[in-house]
């Protein structure tokens, strides 16, 4: 502002002795013809008009465009401020996204193992109670077996003795008791 004062100054000056020097009563061509005295007082006057305004209205122009300058740093400010909170909250969403989806990974797996050993204890006691239910069987066909033969060895003497009575009663010849041994015999095959 006060580079610009001064070269309205000097140019004013160069203006005001440009005229002065040279015959005053010829006007100099395609020139603008000044007068001393009234650039004189046109000259007092932009001062004035200046020292006028630079008081009354330059301090509230220059306040207004302080205030104006401090609002947009702080606006400024306050974006900067909200971007940063902005991202600093993006990465906290992503951060427990990512936590999540780790919990949400390990609950998976360890549901997967779980179900792994509740499976082999499933299969293990199976396996188990077939075995037993096997042995239990084979012990009952083995019990069963046993009693089979021991009723076949019973009936088995009991033919033979009755077939024994029976030689003895009638007392045969050889022949006879052949043909009855074979007959009990068939018998125990019935039986």
């Amino acid at each position: 502002m006060q580079n610009s004062v001064k070269n309205l100054f000097f140019i004013l000056i160069l203006v005001c002795f440009g005229s002065a020097g040279g015959d005053p009563s010829l006007p100099a061509p395609g020139m603008v013809q000044v007068h001393g005295g009234t650039l004189f007082w046109s000259f007092v006057t932009f001062l004035l008009l200046l020292f006028v305004l630079k008081k009354v209205a330059w301090g509230p122009i220059i306040d207004a465009l302080d205030a104006r300058e401090n609002d947009i740093k702080n606006a400024l400010n306050a974006a900067d401020k909200a971007r940063k909170e902005a991202e600093k909250v993006s990465n906290e969403y992503e951060e427990s996204i990512q936590k999540a989806q780790s919990e949400a990974q390990k609950i998976i797996s360890d549901a997967k193992a779980s179900a792994d050993k509740i499976k082999l204890e499933i299969e293990s006691t199976a396996n188990a109670k077939s075995e037993d239910i096997i042995e239990k069987a084979k012990l009952q066909i083995e019990n069963e077996r046993e009693k089979v033969i021991s009723e076949i060895k019973h009936i088995a003497v009991e033919i033979s003795l009755t077939a024994a009575t029976k030689v003895i009663e009638k007392n045969l010849d050889s022949e006879d008791n052949k043909k009855l041994i074979n007959e009990a015999l068939e018998n125990i095959g019935q039986a």
